[in-house]
């Protein structure tokens, strides 16, 4: 994939949404950003309405060895927050023909209980992009060997170019251009708190300059503790000489940390297996980094 041999930035590509609706599906999944599936039209509707309402993402999330499951049984559900100070992951099993009454409650009915433990989502969608599926598989392979409980496949989490890009909750770190061999790592990071600083594409909840200014801190300090930093102000500074637009992010990282960065754009590589049209792609270059 020329995204991942041209080393296409990773940094400040994670979607900025605060939360996650997983809902179970053993599949197969369809085309589409959210998905068809067994789960009908109507149901699926109904659960991206309550997704939106909620102000959270919906995924669809099947095991790796789902084939087989029970079509008509009951289903998993997960509701995720990724801000920071609030980090939370509920669950419940709910039956098929309630899925969307379930959710609309907020989780707030009383049957839902916190998860043990993080989970990692690797998006395997192909019919969304099939280079998802072709890297995503082997990585949530490698991964199940290790700690199958933790590991879910997930539908379109965004940057196909990127992948296999990996989700992990409640924390809402993403990871891209991870490849088997990373699962022992990735998944030690996860249950540890921390992060793989030079596979992290950002933390979602937070606004792309953040993520990238983060990002661009880390590689620099090598901190990989998830909360190391607390963003505190992010401003848009005048052009440089070059004309590209400037930012100045503020954090707090075991003391005051600013992080000078220029906006730019290129190229975003079309060789994932379904992209269309090439499309431009922010670029984020660190100017300086203070104290």
């Amino acid at each position: 994939m020329r995204a991942q041999e041209d080393r296409d930035q990773l940094l400040g590509t994670a979607t900025p949404v605060r939360g996650y609706l997983l809902v179970e599906e053993p599949g197969p999944w369809g085309p589409g950003a959210v998905p068809a599936s067994r789960l009908g039209e109507a149901t699926t509707a109904r659960l991206r309405e309550a997704a939106a309402a909620l102000g959270v993402k919906l995924l669809l999330v099947r095991r790796p060895d789902a084939a087989g499951r029970d079509p008509g049984g009951p289903r998993r559900l997960f509701l995720a927050d990724c801000r920071r100070g609030r980090t939370r992951l509920r669950t419940r099993l709910a039956p098929l023909d309630a899925l969307a009454a379930v959710v609309d409650g907020g989780g707030e009915d009383g049957g839902w209980e916190d998860a043990t433990g993080p989970l990692l989502l690797v998006c395997t969608h192909g019919r969304k992009d099939w280079c998802c599926a072709v890297r995503g598989r082997p990585v949530v392979a490698a991964l199940a060997a290790l700690d199958a409980e933790a590991v879910w496949e997930c539908s379109h989490l965004g940057g196909d170019r990127f992948a296999a890009t990996a989700l992990s909750l409640p924390g809402g770190a993403v990871h891209g251009h991870l490849g088997p061999g990373d699962a022992p790592a990735l998944l030690a990071a996860v249950r540890s708190g921390r992060v793989l600083p030079d596979r992290l594409r950002g933390r979602c909840g937070d606004a792309v300059v953040v993520q990238a200014a983060e990002a661009h801190a880390r590689l620099v300090l090598g901190e990989d503790h998830l909360d190391a930093f607390t963003p505190l102000h992010a401003a848009r500074l005048a052009e440089g000489p070059d004309g590209r637009l400037r930012w100045r992010v503020r954090f707090d990282a075991h003391g005051p940390l600013e992080v000078d960065l220029a906006e730019g754009r290129a190229p975003a590589h079309r060789l994932t297996c379904s992209a269309g049209a090439a499309q431009q792609a922010r670029t984020w270059d660190l100017l300086e980094l203070r104290r």
